[in-house]
């Protein structure tokens, strides 16, 4: 893992992954880091949450957070006029979801996430419930701006892609061995947290029973294609 400003003041004030990933995706949405700690403490009286409200840190390590992962805004935005049907029709279904979700507070897309988008959706041209979802889409876009404004490597959601980790249970847990096992660099967001907050000791066990019965199923099947 890459010693990033983030990292390190995550491994400082232990922050969980589970609170960094919903940062990450709040980021576009609410306009500051005070409205996005003020949407950490709803999610957990409305019982939403994947961490309880003594795990929100505080206002300044929001807003160093919130510093280090909101991409630049360097770029014009995307229009239609600019581009050929074919690229237009890959975002602009991408580009509705995000208006729609984020409540107009994020009105238009960018030409460098407009790109993305539409190399994201090549590759990964499979939707949402068998792939991923406009709005994630849109946050991988967000994180390769970033990355590429910052000359840092796109490993991360590059190997995620390839592994498609959402296509099925055996290929998500694949992706998260690979991932904790470091064989793979992990995405930016992985990347922020550290071994001891990543998961509780209830996560681990139930990770640990399913890659078993993942293996146990992969055994049964080598068995049964040697007879």
């Amino acid at each position: 893992m890459k010693n990033s400003k983030v990292t390190k003041r995550a491994r400082k004030r232990n922050v969980l992954i589970p609170v960094l990933e919903r940062i990450w995706e709040l980021i576009p949405k609410r306009t500051s880091a005070r409205a996005i700690r003020k949407q950490l403490e709803e999610d957990v009286n409305e019982g939403s949450a994947k961490f309880k409200l003594n795990d929100i840190p505080s206002l300044r390590t929001v807003q160093n957070i919130v510093a280090d992962l909101k991409p630049p805004k360097t770029s014009d935005p995307w229009s239609l006029a600019d581009v050929g049907t074919d690229e237009a029709a890959l975002v602009m279904p991408v580009w509705r979801e995000v208006v729609d979700y984020t409540q107009g507070e994020v009105s238009y897309l960018t030409k460098a996430e407009a790109k993305w988008i539409v190399r994201i959706r090549r590759v990964a041209p499979k939707l949402y419930p068998d792939g991923l979802s406009f709005w994630h889409i849109y946050l991988l876009a967000r994180e390769y701006v970033l990355l590429t404004d910052r000359k840092k490597p796109t490993t991360g959601p590059d190997v995620f892609l390839a592994y498609a980790p959402w296509e099925s249970l055996k290929a998500a847990l694949l992706y998260e061995e690979a991932v904790r096992n470091r064989l793979i660099p992990a995405r930016l967001i992985l990347d922020l947290g550290t071994e001891e907050a990543v998961t509780t000791e209830e996560d681990t066990k139930v990770h640990e029973e399913s890659m078993h019965e993942a293996h146990e199923g992969e055994e049964d099947t080598d068995g049964q294609a040697s007879q």
